[in-house]
C-alpha cells in the first residue's frame, strides 16, 4: 500500500512543542466484511479539542480498576495465591496496592465475635460454623485468614451491616469494632449498608423507606464507629450510597443527589458510590452484544454524569462500588469471555472521562465474572479447576496505561458504535499515551473454553477477521520511537488464549508466565502514527522513551520492530498460538475518516 496516500490535502505540518490548546485528529481505516455483498463506503467527521484551561480532562485514579469481593470469599481467595499473584502484577505496573471493597449481599447477614475461635485454615475452606437464618458470625481468626497477603498498601474497605438493628445495631458496630482491631491499618473506608434502596421493598424496613429516614440510622452507626478509634475518630471515614438501582432508575431518593439533600453531606463522606450492572443474570435474557458496543456503554453511563457532579459539589468523589458484565455471578460466554476484557478497558477508561474515579468489578471464588478462579470446584453443570479469565487481562492493560512516574489525565478522543480511542495527558497538557480499542466483533472457535467455567457454544464462521487501518495526527516529533502493546486474543467469544503482547499469567498460580514485549514503531512525517488493529482488539501507544523512563519488572529488555517500509506496524509480535490471527485479511476496503482541526491554537 503506498504510504499515506490517504491524507491528501488534509495534511499539515504538527509544531511539537507544547500548546495552551490541543486537539488530536484521526483518520481511522476499517476492513470491508467479506460477508457483505457490495463495497461500502462512508465518512464520518468528528472534531475533537481539548483545552489547557477549563478543560475537559479528568485525572486517572491509580486505583481506576479496583476490585469488590464478598466478605466470605477473600478467605477462599486467600488459601491460593492466584489473587496474590495478580494484585501483585496489577500493582508493580501501577505502584499503588490494590483498593478492594469487602461487601455485597452477605454485608448485611455479618456480626463479629471475638470469641469465635473458627481457625483461619477453616474460614479459607469457606467453613464459618453453625449460622443461624444465613447470618455469617465472624471471629479474630477471620482476619488473620488474609491480613497483609496482598499487594504493599492493599487496601479494604468495608460494608457493615444495616439491616440489622437489633441491640442497637450491634452487628455493625462489633464488626466494626473486629475490623478497627485487625486491620485498621489496611482500612480505607467503612460502608454502612448494602443497597439499601432495597430495603423497603423487601421488607426490611418501612415501604415509605428512603434517604431522610436512613440518615439517623447511618449517623448513630457512623458516630459509635468512630468512637471505636483514636482522636474521636477522625481518620475513620465513610463511603455513602452503594445502591442498586443504576441512575436511571432511582428509587425514591436513593441516588448522590438525593442523599446529600438528605443530608449525607460531611468530612467524613469523601466517597459516594452506586452500584451498576448493565445486564441481569437473576432472571431474563442476556447477551455478549452490549459488550462490544461503545455507543450502549456511553447511553448506559453518561446517566452517571450528574451523580459525579452531585459528589464534587460537596467535596467528595464519586465511584461505580460494585459492578461486572452481568449481575447474579455473572453468565458464562459472556462474563468470561475476551469482549468481557475488551469492555473493562472501555468502560473504566470512558468512567475516568466523565469524573468517575473508580469502578469495584464484583468477583466470588467460583463467579465467571471473576478475573480469575483461585480453587478447583463443582456445580450442578460439572467441575471445573482453577485458572484465570480474559477479564484479568483487561485489568492488567489498564494498569499499563495507568503505569507512569506522573499524575495523568484522560479525555475522549474519538468514538463509533464499534470503536472508542482515549489520549492520556500529563499535568502540562503533554500527550503522553492513547488506546484505541476495535470492539467490531469476530467470533472464532479458538480458545473458545476454560476448564475453568462452563463451556459455552461455539460460533464458527467462515470469513477472515477483519482489521483496521488507524492514523491519528499528534504532537509527536516525526522520527520518535513509539511503544505499541496490544490487548488481544483469538476473538471476543473466546476464554483464553489471550494475552497483553505476549504478557501472560500462570494459569496454575496466576504468576507472571510470559514477559511483555513492546513493539517499536515510529512518528511518521508531520506527527502521524500509523498502525493496523484487528477486531476485538486494544492497543496502546506512548512514547518508548517514556516506556524506559519507567521500567516495569513484567517487560522483557528486547525490543521489537516490526515495521513495514511505510511505518505501519504489522502483525507478527503476541503469543505464538496466535500467530495464525495476527495478520489481517486485506479484502474490499471500508474508509472510515475522522478528521479534525490539528493542534488548534
Amino acid at each position: 500500500m503506498p504510504s499515506a496516500w490517504w491524507l491528501g490535502s488534509t495534511r499539515r505540518s504538527v509544531n511539537p512543542a507544547p500548546r495552551p490548546r490541543r486537539s488530536l485528529s484521526l483518520l481511522l481505516f476499517a476492513l470491508y466484511f467479506p460477508i457483505i455483498v457490495s463495497a461500502i463506503e462512508r465518512t464520518i467527521a468528528i472534531s475533537i479539542t481539548v483545552p489547557a484551561t477549563d478543560n475537559p480532562l479528568r485525572p486517572l485514579d491509580r486505583n481506576l480498576v479496583s476490585w469488590s469481593i464478598q466478605n466470605r470469599d477473600l478467605p477462599i481467595f486467600s488459601r491460593t495465591s492466584y489473587l496474590q499473584n495478580f494484585f501483585n502484577a496489577l500493582s508493580t505496573n501501577t505502584a499503588k496496592g490494590q483498593s478492594v471493597r469487602l461487601g455485597g449481599g452477605e454485608s448485611d447477614k455479618t456480626t463479629y465475635s471475638p470469641d469465635i475461635t473458627i481457625t483461619a485454615q477453616k474460614f479459607q475452606s469457606g467453613y464459618y460454623g453453625a449460622q443461624a437464618q444465613g447470618n455469617v458470625t465472624l471471629g479474630p481468626n477471620y482476619f488473620e485468614s488474609f491480613k497483609d497477603r496482598y499487594a504493599p498498601n492493599t487496601t479494604y474497605i468495608w460494608c457493615l451491616n444495616l439491616i440489622n438493628s437489633t441491640n442497637n445495631f450491634e452487628a455493625a458496630i462489633s464488626t466494626a469494632a473486629g475490623v478497627l482491631e485487625y486491620i485498621k491499618d489496611e482500612l480505607e473506608l467503612f460502608e454502612i449498608g448494602n443497597e439499601a434502596d432495597f430495603y423497603g421493598s423487601k421488607g426490611y424496613r418501612d415501604k415509605n423507606w428512603d434517604a431522610t429516614m436512613m440518615l439517623p440510622e447511618w449517623n448513630y452507626i457512623a458516630d459509635e464507629v468512630q468512637k471505636l478509634g483514636p482522636n474521636n475518630g477522625d481518620d475513620i471515614k465513610f463511603a455513602a450510597g452503594g445502591f442498586a438501582n443504576p441512575a436511571y432508575v432511582v428509587t425514591k431518593d436513593f441516588d448522590i443527589p438525593g442523599i446529600i439533600k438528605a443530608g449525607f453531606q460531611s468530612p467524613r463522606i469523601p466517597w459516594y458510590t452506586m452500584h451498576l450492572y448493565p445486564q441481569s443474570g437473576c432472571s431474563g435474557s442476556v447477551t455478549i452484544q452490549p459488550l462490544l458496543s461503545h455507543a450502549s456503554l456511553y447511553e448506559l453511563l453518561s446517566n452517571y454524569i450528574s451523580q459525579v457532579e452531585a459528589a464534587e459539589s460537596v467535596g467528595g468523589q464519586f465511584a461505580i462500588g460494585e459492578t461486572n458484565t452481568v449481575s447474579c455471578t455473572g453468565r458464562a460466554g459472556i462474563s468470561d469471555t475476551f469482549a468481557a476484557a475488551l469492555w473493562l478497558v472501555n468502560y473504566v477508561l470512558l468512567s475516568a472521562s466523565i469524573g468517575i474515579r473508580r469502578v469495584y468489578f464484583h468477583a466470588t471464588s467460583q463467579a465467571p465474572y471473576s478475573p480469575l478462579i483461585p480453587i478447583n470446584y463443582s456445580t450442578d453443570s460439572g467441575n471445573y479447576t482453577s485458572g484465570v479469565l480474559p477479564l484479568a487481562y483487561g485489568a492488567y492493560f489498564v494498569s499499563e496505561v495507568l503505569s507512569s512516574n506522573e499524575n495523568l489525565h484522560v479525555t475522549e478522543m474519538a468514538n463509533d458504535t464499534d470503536y472508542s480511542s482515549y489520549t492520556i495527558w500529563d499535568e502540562s497538557n503533554n500527550l503522553k499515551k492513547f488506546v484505541f480499542i476495535n470492539l467490531a466483533a469476530y467470533n472464532t472457535t479458538m480458545g473458545v473454553t476454560n476448564s475453568a467455567t462452563e463451556d459455552s457454544p461455539a460460533f464458527p464462521f467462515d470469513y477472515p477477521r477483519s482489521s483496521a487501518l488507524v492514523n491519528i495526527s499528534t504532537p509527536w516529533n516525526a522520527g520518535e520511537e513509539l511503544s505499541i502493546i496490544r490487548l488481544q486474543g483469538p476473538g471476543s467469544n473466546a476464554k483464553a488464549l489471550v494475552n497483553v503482547s505476549d504478557f501472560t499469567f500462570s494459569t496454575k498460580d496466576a504468576k507472571v508466565e510470559n514477559n511483555l514485549v513492546d513493539t517499536i514503531l515510529t512518528v511518521q512525517a508531520d506527527g502521524y502514527v500509523v498502525f493496523d488493529i484487528l477486531a476485538s482488539e486494544a492497543v496502546l501507544i506512548q512514547p518508548y522513551s517514556d516506556v524506559l523512563a519507567n521500567p516495569h519488572p513484567t517487560k522483557t529488555e528486547s525490543r521489537a520492530s516490526n515495521s513495514t517500509a511505510n511505518g505501519v506496524v504489522m502483525r507478527t509480535r503476541g503469543a505464538s498460538n496466535l500467530a495464525s490471527l495476527c495478520t489481517p485479511s486485506w479484502s474490499v476496503l471500508v474508509v472510515f475518516s475522522v478528521i479534525s482541526a490539528m493542534l488548534a491554537v
